[in-house]
């Protein structure tokens, strides 16, 4: 089983430790994890595992949106906290038309409803885990926990 993690830009703290835990999580249940990011963000995730202990797949986010296709991935996961992250995740779950969970924060719950609100719209059938987050990594945690365990 492939999973495929999206990150964008990493204006958020809370999305860098996220990462490395969604990586090792869904690593230790079996998904080949790649991770799509754009060259901050990628920094960042490198950065955070110093010694290589995770094997980290970082993969720049733009190339991978040109060359991925229907059945490359079976579980697409997206950190969404901007307009723009729920344009790439709306756009890899369409292409990849696979299982999808879209963790949406923010700090104002006007944002999250809109982010809600674009992934809904674009006919989406990802599961959508929102919480108001931004520094402490916390409430995402437990968002991705619980799409974890709804895996099954």
């Amino acid at each position: 089983m492939k999973a495929l993690i999206l990150l964008g830009c990493p204006e958020t703290p809370s999305q860098t430790p996220m990462a490395v835990y969604a990586f090792n999580k869904l690593s230790k249940i079996g998904y080949d994890v790649t991770i799509a990011a754009n060259p901050a963000a990628s920094k960042l995730v490198r950065i955070s595992d110093p010694e290589g202990y995770y094997d980290l797949n970082l993969v720049d986010l733009e190339r991978a949106l040109g060359e991925i296709n229907e059945g490359d991935y079976d579980l697409l996961v997206g950190f969404v906290h901007k307009d723009a992250a729920a344009s790439f995740f709306v756009t890899f779950d369409q292409i990849l038309n696979t299982r999808s969970i879209a963790l949406v924060f923010e700090r104002d719950i006007n944002l999250i409803e809109e982010f809600v609100n674009m992934i809904e719209e674009s006919q989406s059938n990802a599961k959508i885990y929102a919480t108001r987050a931004f520094h402490n990594p916390s409430p995402i945690k437990v968002q991705f926990d619980k799409a974890v365990k709804e895996l099954d």
